[in-house]
């Protein structure tokens, strides 16, 4: 997955605060009943708001419990099956997880997150 020329179809950026530039950060999660949930980043440090993301999924630090929560409404066949789904789940997730530390660590975008978003992903923005 990884190759010299990472920058050109992935990166990964740790949320600085544009006041302090600290990466200490509270995320406050907002719940309306028919919206999206919204999370509203805010420094730890000095308390400046950062951002605000409308989420489209989510999985907890217990991707075998988020999984099931997924699954409940989906008829799986076999328990085996299942059993390899929850185990692809968790360890795709771990995966994932580690690649983007190591992103941070080796080679961190050092764009700003709003051109990060505006140059490379246009249809994330609302």
């Amino acid at each position: 997955m990884m190759n010299d020329n990472v920058q050109d179809y992935e990166s990964a950026r740790l949320e600085h605060c544009p006041k302090c530039n600290s990466t200490a950060v509270r995320n406050n999660v907002y719940f309306c009943k028919g919206k999206r949930v919204k999370v509203y980043v805010q420094c730890d440090r000095c308390g400046e708001y950062i951002a605000r993301y409308t989420l489209t999924g989510y999985t907890s630090n217990e991707p075998y419990e988020s999984l099931l929560r997924k699954l409940r409404f989906t008829r799986l066949t076999s328990g085996k099956r299942t059993k390899r789904i929850v185990e692809e789940f968790s360890e795709g997730i771990e995966k994932e997880f580690r690649h983007v530390l190591q992103l941070i660590r080796t080679k961190e975008d050092e764009r700003r997150m709003e051109e990060i978003i505006e140059e490379d992903y246009p249809e994330s923005l609302e």
